[in-house]
């Protein structure tokens, strides 16, 4: 019985050594598309654009007095075994999304979406 219940518990942890989950790390404010769509240039307000994304990442003044808010969100997400113990950096993965948008006078100009993923 007692080798019974070894083999039983062998068999237990090696499959547990298999199982797989994801480790998920992120940095900045997370940028939903659905909300970036809603963005019209000519009639979306940059307080409705702080309100919608928070704080840029930066901000920078350009010389015909528009502004350019950059927010950038980076999620990495890595394979991990045996309840994280075991973490597989080689199989990491890594998005990154990028928001620019220009402002003049009040009013978005312009704006870009970019995703990027390694």
């Amino acid at each position: 019985m007692k080798k019974v219940l070894v083999i039983l518990i062998l068999l237990n942890l090696t499959a547990c050594a298999f199982i797989k989950s994801t480790s998920s790390q992120s940095e900045g404010n997370k940028i939903n598309r659905d909300h970036v769509e809603e963005i019209k240039p000519g009639i979306t307000a940059k307080s409705s654009i702080i309100d919608t994304f928070g704080n840029p990442a930066t901000t920078e003044s350009k010389p015909d007095g528009a502004e350019v808010l950059t927010y950038t969100y980076r999620e990495k997400k890595t394979p991990t075994y045996l309840g994280e113990f075991i973490v597989n950096e080689r199989g990491s993965h890594t998005t990154t999304i990028t928001l620019e948008i220009i402002i003049k006078d009040g009013l978005v100009l312009s704006y870009s979406f970019k995703k990027q993923e390694e």
